[in-house]
C-alpha cells in the first residue's frame, strides 16, 4: 500500500510519534512525505520514505501518490 504523510507544522511531532509507535506496521508500506515531515521521520525511525518538496513549495498537492 502507498501512504502519504503530510502534517501541518504544528501536527509534526505528534506524526513522529505516531510513526515511531507504528513503525513495525509501517515499514510495510511504500511511504510517501513533504520534505520537512519526511525528513523527521526518517530520522526517528529509519524507515525508507519518498520525500516531495515542503508543502509551502508545492509538495502538499502532488498526486505522485
Amino acid at each position: 500500500m502507498n501512504i502519504a504523510l503530510i502534517a501541518h507544522d504544528k501536527k509534526k511531532k505528534d506524526m513522529v510519534n505516531f510513526m515511531v509507535a507504528y513503525t513495525s506496521i509501517l515499514e510495510k508500506h511504500t511511504l510517501y512525505a513533504t520534505g520537512t515531515t519526511g525528513k523527521r521521520i526518517q530520522e526517528a525511525t529509519g524507515l525508507p520514505i519518498e520525500r516531495f518538496q515542503s508543502g509551502p513549495l508545492g509538495g502538499g498537492s502532488t498526486n505522485r501518490c
